[in-house]
């Protein structure tokens, strides 16, 4: 028999256990090895037990799950899913913050027996389970700040030509698990007067885009938004896929959003972002890979390489997952190999004059 996943569900109010729960059962690949009420004894309990992954409610008695997650990924890091509210605006903003203290991921709660959206839902809740069980975590430490010996990984990887900054015209970035935390860290370093326009695509429920947008906003030099179909694209800011859309170009300066299919079952796609700047901007972009599970907009970051543009994929060392960016390095498809903090200082390099 296979090894089953073992689930800690950390949720205070009863119904809500008895849902999640019987969510996890209908999948036999499941085994839920505890239930608390609160932050402190999740902590005690991962000690103890080890799950392969827990469901994280947020707003709970004795100890919240910001503070149970930050210890968690501490001293006994395991994959952590935040189970979030949507009907609570503190609730979704504070999700963020776990994200900060190490989590993987944001999910809404699923809907109970009876809604239309319980299955979708409740199939949704278990497929994240499984995934972010399989990820590997570290003991949580300062990353995003630090250059160290490490980051010299980019000296292994030649870069394709040298850049006049003149020849920029846009910046795209691509990231999924452990992606908001790294994107946040950037755009915060980068200058007000940064002179390029950023598209972003980053993997994360739908329900979950505008509070993301807004805690980007909180420490942003650069304005995020929320792109919207035919939008004329301006120097300095940044523009978000909508939930659930993919994001792309009509032609040069104007934003196309669109509900075309999934690529790999994802939409917003890293690789249909890609794939449209590379068709109208040639080599007149820096595409940059971060975070993730699994291999979007890799092959893609590889084909703008090859068409002369100036590809960028994040570090191991301070990947939280380096699927996405580790594929893409694999197959040749970055030119550089940094950290979020010599991201940023290659950026102000090569395109603030």
């Amino acid at each position: 028999m296979a090894k089953k996943i073992r689930v800690l569900i950390v949720e205070d109010v009863v119904t809500v256990q008895g849902l999640l729960k019987g969510i996890l059962a209908q999948d036999p690949a499941f085994e839920v090895i505890g239930t608390v009420a609160d932050g402190e004894k999740a902590v005690r309990f991962v000690a103890s037990l080890h799950p392969d992954v827990v469901s994280m409610d947020i707003f709970m008695p004795v100890m919240d799950g910001v503070e149970a997650t930050m210890l968690i990924m501490q001293q006994n890091p395991v994959p952590i899913v935040i189970v979030s509210s949507l009907y609570n605006p503190d609730e979704v903003s504070m999700s963020f913050k776990i994200l900060e203290a190490g989590a993987l991921t944001i999910l809404p709660k699923p809907f109970g027996p009876g809604h239309p959206l319980y299955t979708q839902t409740a199939k949704n809740y278990r497929n994240t389970l499984k995934l972010m069980s399989e990820i590997k975590v570290e003991k949580r430490r300062v990353l995003y700040n630090s250059i160290g010996p490490h980051l010299e990984a980019e000296s292994s990887v030649l870069r394709s030509g040298s850049h006049p900054f003149e020849e920029f015209k846009i910046i795209a970035i691509g990231a999924s698990a452990g992606g908001p935390v790294v994107i946040r860290e950037i755009l915060r370093d980068l200058p007000k007067n940064f002179p390029l326009p950023i598209l972003l695509v980053q993997h994360i429920d739908a329900n979950f885009t505008n509070g993301f947008c807004d805690w980007l906003n909180s420490t942003s030099n650069l304005q995020v938004i929320i792109a919207q179909n035919r939008q004329k694209m301006l120097p300095g800011h940044v523009y978000m896929a909508p939930g659930d859309h993919h994001l792309g170009l009509e032609s040069e300066g104007i934003i196309s959003i669109t509900k075309a299919p999934p690529e790999k079952g994802l939409r917003p796609a890293v690789s249909y972002l890609f794939n449209q700047v590379a068709r109208i901007y040639k080599k007149n972009v820096i595409a940059i890979l971060l975070s993730g599970m699994g291999s979007d907009g890799a092959p893609e970051l590889k084909i703008l390489r090859e068409n002369g543009a100036f590809t960028i994929a994040q570090d191991e060392a301070t990947s939280l997952v380096h699927g996405m960016p580790g594929e893409a390095i694999r197959i040749g498809g970055a030119c550089k190999i940094l950290s979020p903090a010599r991201i940023v200082e290659e950026l102000r390099n090569i395109v603030i004059p």
